[in-house]
């Protein structure tokens, strides 16, 4: 089971994409809202973060369900972390990320970071 979304770097998406995550792993056993939030920490964080002030760009959404963890990656094609930029939020985005999944990793290419937290399926959250 698999979802794929392009959407638009906007603030609307941030929404768009905590809307998305929940329809497809609301039956999966795993920590719904522990996971909606770290996809909501993430996309907030391209759309704060990735493209310049006026520029438009894109945020790609992909998720996949297997037997034992949901993996979520949130893809941007923008600047990569390197690019020193000013600060525009209170920097906890990672940190709650990196407290609600059981991995997370980051890709900083040249065509633009990929973010990708896994979350364990099943468990005491599953009975809710």
């Amino acid at each position: 089971m698999t979802i794929s979304e392009r959407l638009p770097a906007t603030v609307e998406s941030v929404a768009a994409a905590r809307g998305a995550v929940r329809r497809f792993a609301a039956n999966l056993e795993v920590d719904l809202d522990g996971l909606v939030l770290a996809v909501s920490e993430a996309v907030a964080n391209v759309v704060a973060h990735a493209y310049d002030e006026g520029a438009t760009g894109v945020v790609e959404l992909t998720a996949t369900a297997a037997p034992f963890e949901v993996t979520v990656t949130v893809r941007d094609h923008g600047r990569g972390l390197a690019e020193p930029r000013p600060s525009s939020g209170a920097g906890y985005g990672i940190a709650i990320i990196r407290r609600l999944a059981q991995h997370v990793s980051l890709e900083d290419t040249q065509q633009g970071v990929a973010l990708t937290m896994r979350f364990l399926r099943g468990g005491p959250w599953s009975a809710r």
